[in-house]
Order: structure tokens, then C-alpha cells, then sequence
């Protein structure tokens, strides 16, 4: 008796972390509108203590893996999950399709020790698309059925008119053994739309695959496409609740198979081929910025607490990295999107931690300075924890005319970047106006939301950008979810898809008064610069105009 009292002693009890339920692969946040775990999928347990070892399985699948069993109740009925991997921290495991629909709770039990209850939250659909940094970001890790069924990447890029392969989980529930192998085809009855740079596409399949929890769409890219970062997402109408999955980009490229973005990018498609084609990628970004924010005044109660207004304020700043090839490929360094596109991101702002999926790059050293000089004056950028900033002044000194100009960026060189000297052109006669800004006071997400511009740098770009920050399980637990829309200064507007727009929360308030978002236009410029031990350098140029609106 004492030596099994003693061995279940040394048992700590498992507790799931707040918030710590996910789609595998989307990593959707609770407090999204597109949070749910789907019946049938893959989801992620996140907390301490919830195995003693690592241990993984494959097919046949069973219920209880190295002492670890998982428990779902709902509206009365109790499924048991089926475990994929765990480990002391995560767990993946399949949410049986007999689970119902509704609010209940999970538990995890290690060693006879079981956790406090955790929320969660069963839907019929909610999608997650697989990710090359397996964080629900950035590129997708998507295959060109006509290449081979490569993997693809900016050199790898899909062609118009090929089938692509995404892969993922949260179509739906099935009535097959969910411990099996799955039978094919076995493909789910609610519809979806794909939507590949903003143009809805042909879905030939969209179902399992042949593994548990694991689901296959198969889409025939749109003609008239092409760009390195060229938006996915997955929605469905047909669910009693719709959803929309994580937003992705794929490189899609015209003719050939390397991506190119000549309406955003200096980045030719040999450039491309060239710096993939090296082990490491020395980078280099220098950011000039003007940055315009109105703020809309704020009521309570009939009575103005704040006035509102305009404040402006000029940015500059530079870093240096060393990237392996593929981490230059999953970055997404040279744009947000490719023109026509749309991405979605969330950042945790309370846990200290860096952004899952974040690629994690060695910092390069080009000196204690770069110099920055232009038509209304001069400073110095210092380098300051691995990034290059003007130190003195927050705002920087108004050092950008309405006009643009001419800026020269001199480096005094380092140990690891030479000395350089690098001119940023970004001349404009008349600056972009954000034509429609005035009639805009809050945003219904459900409408999508239209924007209209004139004027800008010749041949530049246009951000379009928004965000929307809220409180997930609990008051310490703070995040904001942000899009970045891209379209040529010449197409003077834009309509923000509703499915974007339904990826953000809903404006929080605090007693009566609108925690708000933001709607930007930032009206870009990149151009190329060089530098010894360099292999790229990119300056941006932006002008922002920002408005403090509530999403409803």
C-alpha cells in the first residue's frame, strides 16, 4: 500500500491553460468569430502537467495514450478525444464527430489525476488550414497537384488554372471510425467557398483524407492571378454556423514557376531564384514613415469625453537579419499581400511572449549608426537591441514634407554589414487623400466596407489596413486582430471583403465606452539599395492616414 501510494503521489494534477483549446492548425483564438472546434477535427490542448513523457501514435488510433485520456461534455453527452501526440505542455487530439453541437467542458486526466473542467466551444465546421511555420500564418503549406504535387514555394510557385492541394482540418463530422484510416472518398455535404486573391475558385474535393481528423481540398486556381503572397481562405455558408478559416497566402506565379509582385516588389523572379538558391540570406530594411491619425470624438451618457482630432507623426527605423532560405521563403518580408489580396493576424498583447509562428532570425550588425538625411533635415538612427531608431525624440522631429523627396541613408558600417550609402526617392505632387474618410464612423463587418483614394505616389501601392483589439478568457488576456489589404495607387479604391472583416471581433467596450479599432490607407513605396555582405536591402517609404473607428 505504500508503494502505491507513493507512485500516485508523484502525479501532479494537469491543468488546461486559459484559452489553451485550438483548432490544430488555424491556432484561432476564443473570443474570435471564427473560434470553434469543429466535430471531427484536430484541436490543441495547450497547458502544464498534461503528461508525464512525450509519446506519439499513428493509425490505429487509441483513446488513452501513455496514461493520458481526454473527456468532452456537452449538452449531457460525454465523447472521449482521441489523442494524436502529448506531451507535458500541448496535447493534439481528434474531437469525436459524435460530440454535439453547443457549449461544454474538457477535461484531461493523467495518472488518475484529472484537470478543472475548461470551457469549450463544439461547432459543426470551423476550418484551419495547414501553415509552413505551423502557427495558422503566413504561407501555406499547400501542393501543386500539377507539379508533381510539389510543396509550393516562391520557386516552386502554383500556375492558373492547376489544381492545389490544402490541407487541414474542421470540414465536419463523419460516421466512419474515427481510429481508422478513412475511407475515400469521403466527402462532406456542407458547401465552402474558396477564395484564392479575392476571386471565388473551383472546389473539385473538400473532405477527409484517408487520415483521422485530417481534411483535403482540392481547388483549381483562378486565371488572371499571380504574386508571392496571394491570400486563401476557406469559408462556409451551409453550417449553422458559418465560418471562415485562417487567412494564408500561396506564391502564385503567372508563367514559369518563381512568383514575382512587379506591382509592389523591386524583387524580379531571378532575384528570387538567386536568394533561395543561398544558404543564408543576409537582409536589410530600412522604414521611413508619416503616420495621420483622427480620432472620432467619444459620448457617454450625452456628455463628450473626449474631443477627438488629428495628431501626426514621422517614423524611421532599420534592422538587419540573417534568414536560412526557408525562413526567407515563410516570412512574408517583402509584403504583407500581393495586389488584390487580404491577410489576417492576431497578436497576444498581455503574455509576454513572442507571436506564435514568429521566425526567429540572427540580428546583423551594420554599426552604431545610420544616418538619415532629407529635405527637412537630418538625424541619426542608433542602434538600440538589435534595431536601428532615433533615440531622442518619440515622435521623430517632422522630417517628411506633404511632398516627399529625396532621403539618403548613410551606415557607418559594422562587423557584419559594410558601409553604405542608400537614396530613397518618394516624390508625389499630390499626396494621396482618402476620398470617402469623413463618411465613415464605425464599421459592419458583415457589409464589407469600401474605400476610395486619389492622388499618391506615381506607380506605388496602397495598404489597406484595420484592427480591432478585444478580451479573451479573461481581463488579463488581451489581443488585437489587424488585416492588411493591398491594391496599385492607380485602381483608387477598394472594397475590404466581409469575410475579412468577420475574422476581427467586434469593437469591447468598458462601462458604455468603445474600446474602438482603427481603418487606415498607408499609400507605399519599395525600392532596392545595396550594401557590402548584403545579399538584399529594401527601403520603404509610407504616408498613413489612420482612422479611430468601432467595428460592429
Amino acid at each position: 500500500m505504500g508503494i502505491i501510494s507513493f507512485a500516485g503521489s508523484t502525479y501532479a494534477q494537469p491543468v488546461i491553460g486559459a484559452g489553451g483549446i485550438v483548432n490544430n492548425y488555424s491556432y484561432v483564438l476564443p473570443g474570435l468569430p471564427n473560434y470553434g472546434i469543429a466535430q471531427g477535427s484536430i484541436f490543441d490542448i495547450f497547458g502544464t502537467g498534461l503528461a508525464t513523457t512525450t509519446a506519439s501514435q499513428g493509425v490505429p488510433l487509441k483513446a488513452t495514450l501513455a496514461g493520458v485520456s481526454i473527456n468532452v461534455t456537452v449538452n449531457g453527452t460525454t465523447t472521449q478525444a482521441i489523442p494524436y501526440f502529448v506531451t507535458p505542455l500541448e496535447i493534439a487530439a481528434i474531437l469525436p464527430s459524435a460530440t454535439p453541437v453547443g457549449t461544454g467542458t474538457i477535461t484531461v486526466t493523467v495518472g488518475g489525476q484529472t484537470s478543472a473542467p475548461a470551457p469549450m466551444t463544439v461547432v459543426e465546421t470551423a476550418f484551419g488550414i495547414l501553415t509552413a511555420n505551423q502557427a495558422g500564418t503566413g504561407t501555406a503549406a499547400a501542393f501543386d497537384y500539377n507539379n508533381s504535387g510539389a510543396l509550393v514555394t516562391p520557386t516552386a510557385a502554383i500556375n492558373p488554372g492547376e489544381y492545389l492541394i490544402i490541407w487541414g482540418s474542421g470540414l465536419g463530422a463523419v460516421s466512419s471510425d474515427e481510429t481508422q484510416y478513412q475511407p475515400q472518398p469521403d466527402a462532406t455535404s456542407a458547401p465552402i467557398e474558396v477564395s484564392i486573391g479575392g476571386i471565388n475558385a473551383q472546389v473539385t474535393y473538400h473532405g477527409r483524407s484517408i487520415y483521422p481528423g485530417v481534411d483535403q481540398i482540392n481547388v483549381i486556381v483562378p486565371e488572371g492571378i499571380s504574386g508571392c503572397a496571394v491570400s486563401v481562405v476557406v469559408s462556409g455558408t451551409g453550417a449553422a454556423t458559418p465560418f471562415n478559416s485562417n487567412y494564408v497566402t500561396v506564391p502564385v506565379a503567372g508563367t514559369g514557376r518563381t512568383c514575382s509582385d512587379p506591382g509592389i516588389s523591386p524583387l524580379t523572379t531571378s532575384d528570387w531564384d538567386t536568394l533561395l538558391s543561398l544558404s543564408n540570406v543576409n537582409l536589410g530594411i530600412i522604414d521611413l514613415a508619416k503616420s495621420t491619425v483622427t480620432t472620432l470624438p467619444v459620448t457617454l451618457d450625452g456628455i463628450t469625453i473626449t474631443p477627438g482630432g488629428t495628431t501626426s507623426s514621422d517614423f524611421s527605423g532599420a534592422f538587419f537579419e540573417k534568414y536560412t532560405a526557408a525562413q526567407l521563403a515563410a516570412s512574408g518580408f517583402a509584403q504583407e499581400a500581393s495586389i488584390g489580396s487580404c491577410v489576417v493576424t492576431t497578436i497576444s498583447l498581455d503574455s509576454g511572449t513572442l507571436p506564435a509562428g514568429l521566425i526567429m532570425t540572427s540580428p546583423l550588425n551594420a554599426g552604431p549608426s545610420i544616418n538619415l538625411s532629407g529635405p527637412d533635415g537630418s538625424l541619426a538612427l542608433n542602434l538600440m537591441n538589435g534595431f536601428y531608431e532615433e533615440a531622442f525624440t518619440n515622435p521623430l522631429p517632422p522630417i517628411i514634407p506633404a511632398s516627399g523627396g529625396t532621403f539618403t541613408f548613410t551606415g557607418t558600417g559594422g562587423p557584419d554589414i559594410g558601409a553604405f550609402t542608400a537614396t530613397l526617392s518618394a516624390a508625389q505632387t499630390a499626396p494621396l487623400t482618402w476620398t470617402n474618410m469623413s463618411s465613415i464612423t464605425s464599421v459592419t463587418r458583415a457589409n464589407g466596407q469600401s474605400v476610395t483614394w486619389s492622388g499618391g505616389i506615381p506607380n506605388s501601392f496602397v495598404y489597406i489596413t484595420g484592427s480591432s483589439f478585444f478580451i479573451g478568457t479573461s481581463a488579463t488576456d488581451e489581443h488585437i486582430s489587424t488585416f492588411t489589404c493591398v491594391q496599385p495607387v492607380s485602381a483608387g479604391q477598394f472594397t475590404i471583403p466581409a469575410a475579412v472583416l468577420e475574422s476581427l471581433p467586434a469593437s469591447g467596450n468598458i462601462e458604455g465606452v468603445s474600446l474602438g479599432g482603427s481603418l487606415g490607407l498607408e499609400n507605399g513605396l519599395l525600392q532596392k539599395f545595396t550594401a557590402p555582405n548584403l545579399d538584399l536591402g529594401l527601403l520603404f517609404f509610407g504616408v498613413l492616414s489612420e482612422l479611430e473607428v468601432p467595428y460592429n
